[in-house]
């Protein structure tokens, strides 16, 4: 019996020019097709003709079939962006795709390759206005007892220990100083996206650690859109930014170590704690171990050294590199599951977004598939 031939999705052509950060007169200026036609084919007025299909396909780089998938929605719950205040809708809509992506990748590779277990604290049930300190400070110790790291130690390989506890990390095919991170739960596990902007390792793992604290925090969130900015900046963002600092730097542990508060002191304990010298200092004052004229003059200090964006050290500490696709990935080519060929075919995406979001992929030779069981993946 002949396979049925799949009709064009034009849900899939936004998708792809909303990853591609193109709008729509954009796009039809690119293919030389008007910007109506455009918005004809998202609309699903109109299904593109061969030649004006593949005028979209070269411009975008997406593979042919991709535009006839379905793609499984994010399901019901927030998207949590960890943004500066410049960040755009476009942006956000890159990044948004992506994560959708991501996704998808996850539940291809889930069918051969039983993922970790999520092991995290129970959520926490409350309106975002009634979330004390105090709930912050018990759900970052309850994750570092759940996740066996001590009171009073620096966080290994936070990336590493994060996946192999069940949550999902990946890169996103773009760049942006605006947007640093975004996560969110699908289905029930959480995944977190970083922009690949070529942060330093302390910058990755507060981002890290801060998405951690959406995931952990904010349960109740339906919408980011419900809130207004200030709520967001002041209020949301605020919240994880403390759950960071709380999980990345126990406050008595912290203490303990403050032996000086000179700046050549906090450049020798970031190696310590792999954390930003500007967040120990804010930290010091927050717990009121340095006073408002040692904070500002360290600041004033950090600003007259142009350590903004790029402090000591920065080059020296290793970046923590996302591993737990990757290792899937090759556990289902190596077995002989699928050939790479045909797994790649599976997840239907460019070439430059499979590779993005599953990291290094081991090229060997292709293989034939066989008939095994589905593989439970080694912690």
């Amino acid at each position: 019996m002949q396979e049925r031939k799949k009709a064009f999705n034009p849900k899939q052509l936004t998708s792809a020019r909303l990853a591609r950060g193109l709008t729509m007169k954009e796009l039809a200026e690119k293919a030389d097709i008007s910007r109506q036609m455009i918005s004809n084919y998202e609309s699903g007025k109109t299904t593109p003709k061969a030649e004006s299909l593949l005028k979209l396909i070269s411009i975008l780089q997406f593979p042919h079939n991709f535009f006839m998938q379905d793609m499984s929605p994010l399901y019901s719950g927030a998207t949590y962006f960890r943004s500066q205040s410049a960040a755009t809708k476009k942006v956000r809509d890159m990044q948004g795709e992506r994560l959708k992506y991501f996704s998808n990748v996850y539940e291809v590779l889930a069918q051969y390759v039983n993922f970790p277990p999520v092991i995290l604290p129970s959520l926490l049930e409350k309106d975002i206005y009634e979330i004390t300190e105090e709930d912050i400070i018990q759900k970052a110790r309850e994750l570092r007892k759940l996740w066996e790291i001590d009171e009073v130690s620096p966080i290994g390989n936070l990336v590493n220990i994060a996946e192999s506890k069940g949550v999902l990390i990946a890169e996103a095919n773009m760049e942006d100083d605006r947007l640093d991170a975004v996560s969110r739960w699908i289905k029930d596990r959480p995944f977190i996206m970083l922009t690949s902007n070529n942060e330093s390792s302390v910058r990755r793992r507060f981002n890290v650690a801060h998405e951690l604290g959406h995931i952990i925090l904010h349960n109740t969130i339906e919408s980011i859109h419900d809130y207004s900015s200030k709520d967001l900046k002041n209020l949301i963002e605020k919240q994880a930014h403390s759950f960071a600092s709380h999980f990345l730097l126990p406050d008595e542990a912290f203490s303990e170590t403050l032996l000086s508060t000179s700046m050549e002191y906090y450049i020798e304990l970031k190696k310590y704690w792999k954390v930003s010298i500007a967040s120990m200092i804010y930290k010091a004052f927050s717990m009121q171990l340095i006073n408002e004229d040692q904070y500002f003059y360290l600041n004033k200090k950090i600003s007259r050294n142009k350590w903004r964006k790029v402090e000591p050290l920065d080059e020296v500490i290793s970046i923590e590199e996302p591993e737990l696709l990757s290792k899937v990935y090759n556990i289902i080519v190596e077995h002989n599951i699928m050939s790479k060929n045909e797994l790649n075919r599976r997840l239907n995406l460019p070439i430059d977004e499979t590779k993005k979001i599953i990291g290094p992929i081991v090229i060997i030779e292709e293989q034939t598939r066989t008939n095994e069981p589905i593989l439970r993946l080694i912690k």
